[in-house]
């Protein structure tokens, strides 16, 4: 074969492996106007090793509500951002559709804003709670409270926040069943809650 032949056959080779390898990757999403800059989370978070899941572990360091973060990057599989404490330490927000069932853009409106969650517009109790969470349900708490407080469940097993039952994940394995009525905290695990 002519040497010139040999050197497209090989062009075309790679032209068609990078296309095929570009279709496995993620592709970049732009960053909503209204993330750019300073904003804040919208709800308590846990990152283990630089990582949170869309379903929404509760394990690891505790990133609270009204944490000032900067968005790095997002794509359709993650949304990179750091804290505005320790900058150059990148954090990823991965997104397991499947479970979230919605894309990256949702999932950072779900969980990043411009302003911070006004606290007052909760009790005094349930500001105690939001603050203080850490893992221990407590009855009379609102379903607005315990959002802000330990996330949103993952729509895969909880489709509408207007269940009365929700289901939250602690890691890959264990699962925890917060049970409401009258749009307040009631059980756990089916147990009622003091």
């Amino acid at each position: 074969m002519k040497r010139w032949m040999k050197q497209a056959v090989l062009l075309a080779i790679a032209v068609i492996g990078a296309a095929s390898f570009s279709g496995c990757g993620t592709s970049s999403v732009a960053i909503p106007q209204n993330l750019t800059g300073k904003v804040y989370t919208q709800v308590t978070m846990w990152e283990e090793k630089g990582k949170i899941s869309s379903v929404n572990y509760s394990i690891g360091r505790k990133i609270p509500v009204n944490t000032e973060v900067k968005i790095l990057s997002m794509s359709s599989k993650e949304i990179v951002f750091e804290e505005a404490a320790y900058p150059g330490v990148k954090i990823s927000l991965i997104n397991i559709e499947k479970y979230s069932q919605m894309g990256t853009a949702e999932l950072a409106a779900q969980n990043f804003g411009a302003e911070k969650v006004d606290l007052s517009k909760f009790t005094k109790d349930e500001q105690t709670f939001i603050k203080n969470f850490n893992g221990v349900y407590k009855a009379g708490i609102t379903k607005e409270a315990l959002l802000v407080a330990r996330g949103y469940p993952s729509k895969h097993a909880t489709p509408t926040l207007q269940y009365d039952t929700w289901k939250y994940w602690r890691n890959k394995w264990v699962t925890k069943n917060v049970g409401f009525e009258n749009n307040k905290v009631t059980t756990f695990n089916g147990e009622p809650l003091k």
